[in-house]
């Protein structure tokens, strides 16, 4: 696995080799951030269901100021940890070994908001209708915020979200990426595209 864009560009990275974690293949790395464009540059990131922290690892070699990580595998923590130490950039990143539920809970204490989600669960075990729930009734993420959803062609976007709204989808293979944005409660409906 490599980061495909910006500083580190080509540089390898370690991925966890258990069954349980799916890697972002580097044609989806390169839709997602084409997609996103400058949007990362000077922002504050949440990677849920990490891995190996590929996306936001991709995201600092980018301009992203700070990413935290959230992953309940220990061999996850453990590669993410290498990752920010191959690149020498563990000042660029939080990682917390936790349930992603539990995770959002806990960072909803804190007073930071993100400016971008990456979500990307294991596929087809209910976890995107849970956390987008979540995640639509958090404070966490900024008004006018980015979610970056990677899912199966089997899971449906949860029906209803109060203030996500779906702002572009694409499909890759048997996968979509997802986006959506946070709304402000006035808004209704009715949003500037920004991607």
């Amino acid at each position: 696995m490599r980061v495909i864009g910006g500083k580190f560009s080509r540089r390898k990275i370690n991925f966890p080799k258990t069954k349980e974690t799916r890697p972002v293949t580097d044609r989806s790395k390169e839709t997602i951030f084409n997609v996103l464009g400058e949007i990362v540059q000077n922002t504050l990131i949440l990677d849920l269901f990490a891995g190996s922290g590929s996306l936001g690892i991709e995201s600092i070699s980018r301009g992203a100021n700070h990413v935290c990580f959230v992953d309940e595998a220990r061999a996850s923590t453990i590669c993410i940890y290498q990752n920010l130490k191959l690149l020498e950039i563990q000042g660029q990143g939080t990682v917390l070994e936790m349930d992603v539920q539990n995770g959002i809970k806990r960072l909803e204490k804190r007073p930071q908001k993100f400016d971008l989600i990456f979500l990307d669960p294991p596929h087809n075990k209910g976890l995107i209708k849970k956390t987008l729930q979540h995640l639509d009734r958090s404070a966490i993420l900024q008004i006018h915020g980015f979610i970056v959803l990677g899912r199966s062609n089997h899971e449906a976007l949860p029906a209803d979200l109060k203030i996500l709204r779906l702002r572009r989808e694409i499909k890759i293979g048997q996968t979509f990426v997802s986006i959506l944005e946070k709304i402000d409660d006035s808004e209704g409906q009715e949003s500037k595209d920004k991607v």
